[in-house]
């Protein structure tokens, strides 16, 4: 039987006797699913089979297995003639893949199973002249300062264990030479870097230096689009125009290491990663880096909710100056509310004197400017018809404090959720240019944010899942362009069965009687 029957054969029934299905060995060793399907289904050969047998074989040794199955898995492995120092992993893999060199796996002294490098490339050890001690490859049992490995699932697999060795005290540096890299837009790179940020709390910033592809930049962004609207990656880009023949990429993690990717454009080979662990060389990157960025542009910029003036005018300009608008909100917009409901609203807030006058003012400053640009311009918001649902049966919204020029979340109770909601009914039946459409859809949603697109101008985004909401905002006409299709081709989609203002004036009608329940029963209480 052929190696790569094997591995299919002994995977299907590792995965049978210890009940693990496709999709979890996926995602515990960062492929996609229906690679580990087509294993199971045709096997795998050659220098990734080699790599896969590995990262299956470490992580079904670390996992904790029943009696019986660790019995199994014993029986399985004592079939291989290895020496009785052998690590388990080291015998799991020879026996998914009999061909799989298992040479780079060095027992320490701890136990501690090391994968060092995974590849053919596990002797590209840079040695130091005068320091050996520290620079010696690792068939004298040393552990390498530098390694490389070949091919994009390799580089997942370093750089998730890097990730995951990071205390989150320090942001991620990532640099990258042109917009037209591939592994920088490669699903499982961004998965890796999607589940650091979500499990680990860690902060991204990345540099790009551009050569203005506006196809490979808008790939870029659409690809990125999730962590930077959470306020979670810091895009900064440097105009210049390379004419290299080859792109980089460097994923620079402070105090650690410093992971460099190299590819070659329009060539069909395998991007090459170096590791470098000498922290002198770590710290001169990210001293570079952060020198680098003196000459970029921010993409984006986050604001906490300290209010300040800069805060007001971008409101204003939302609002207030002449141009389209277009929202995407999980929840209720206060500027739809009379200036005197919103006054009321400010007095709960505990604001007296001057805090309490010119915000009044100012919103009443925001309202009539509304008013007079919707003579002109067109006003389009998709809301939540889930988020809504929920309001009619709490008859509470909450929502970032900055909409009452304040700061952390605000719970509006079933009395401002009225008053809002008549404002949308007043609106849609009096003015043309104001459209709703009620989205059932909650995967079109972030949860607790929204978005906010001045045609042509900038894009603000609020996100209140914590206790300090934040503002993104950028005017640059790369993102507003991304973001402004997307609204686009969502719009055009949800109304082409002929969605009318009559159907959304019924539903939030609806909704609004609803949320009215808990008004009486607040009034009686």
């Amino acid at each position: 039987m052929a190696c790569y029957e094997i591995f299919a054969k002994n995977l299907r029934t590792l995965l049978q006797q210890l009940g693990i299905s496709s999709v979890q060995l996926a995602k515990s060793i960062g492929v996609d699913p229906s690679l580990v399907s087509r294993w199971r289904r045709q096997g795998c050969s050659g220098r990734n089979a080699n790599a896969y047998a590995l990262a299956i074989a470490g992580y079904i040794t670390e996992k904790n297995h029943t009696p019986q199955n660790h019995a199994w898995l014993h029986a399985r492995m004592s079939e291989l003639s290895l020496p009785a120092s052998a690590p388990d992993a080291a015998r799991l893999a020879l026996w998914l893949y009999p061909e799989a060199d298992v040479s780079a796996l060095i027992q320490k002294e701890d136990g501690f199973v090391n994968l060092l490098v995974v590849n053919s490339f596990r002797n590209a050890v840079v040695t130091a002249p005068g320091n050996p001690g520290k620079w010696n490859a690792h068939e004298n049992g040393a552990e390498c300062t530098v390694s490389a490995v070949l091919g994009a699932d390799e580089i997942v697999l370093c750089l998730r264990r890097e990730l995951a060795a990071m205390d989150g005290s320090n942001p991620v540096l990532i640099y990258v030479s042109s917009e037209a890299s591939a592994i920088i837009t490669h699903r499982q790179i961004i998965h890796e870097l999607q589940d650091a940020v979500r499990t680990r709390s860690l902060q991204l910033r990345m540099l790009v230096q551009s050569a203005n592809n506006s196809i490979a930049s808008s790939k870029l962004v659409s690809a990125y689009m999730t962590l930077l609207v959470s306020g979670n990656l810091e895009l900064c880009v440097i105009q210049s125009t390379p004419q290299t023949f080859t792109t980089t990429v460097n994923f620079v993690l402070p105090g650690q290491a410093a992971l460099t990717v190299t590819e070659t454009p329009q060539k069909n080979t395998q991007p090459v990663l170096t590791t470098v662990r000498d922290l002198d060389v770590v710290e001169g990157m990210r001293e570079n880096f952060e020198r680098s960025l003196r000459f970029a542009r921010p993409m984006m910029t986050a604001y906490d909710d300290s209010f300040a003036r800069n805060i007001i005018d971008i409101f204003f300009e939302e609002y207030g100056v002449p141009g389209s608008l277009d929202v995407i909100k999980c929840g209720l917009n206060p500027m739809y509310m009379t200036v005197e409901q919103y006054r009321r609203v400010l007095g709960t807030f505990g604001h007296s004197g001057e805090q309490y006058h010119w915000r009044y003012l100012e919103f009443g400053r925001f309202k009539a400017a509304m008013d007079q640009v919707l003579l002109d311009s067109r006003f389009r918001e998709v809301l939540s018809l889930a988020k809504l649902r929920e309001i009619a049966a709490t008859g509470r919204c909450r929502m970032p404090s900055m909409y009452f020029m304040d700061t952390g979340v605000w719970e509006m109770n079933a009395e401002d959720c009225v008053n809002i909601l008549d404002g949308y009914i007043d609106y849609l039946e009096r003015v043309p240019n104001f459209h709703v459409i009620l989205l059932d859809d909650e995967t079109l949603f972030m949860p607790n944010s929204c978005w906010h697109m001045k045609c042509n101008k900038h894009i603000m985004i609020h996100s209140w899942d914590r206790d300090q909401p934040m503002m993104v905002y950028s005017d640059q006409m790369m993102l507003i362009d991304e973001f402004q299709k997307h609204f686009d081709n969502l719009w055009e989609k949800m109304n082409a069965g002929g969605s009318s203002k009559r159907s959304a004036v019924e539903t939030l009608r609806d909704i609004r009687e609803q949320c009215a329940t808990h008004l009486l029963l607040e009034t009686r209480a």
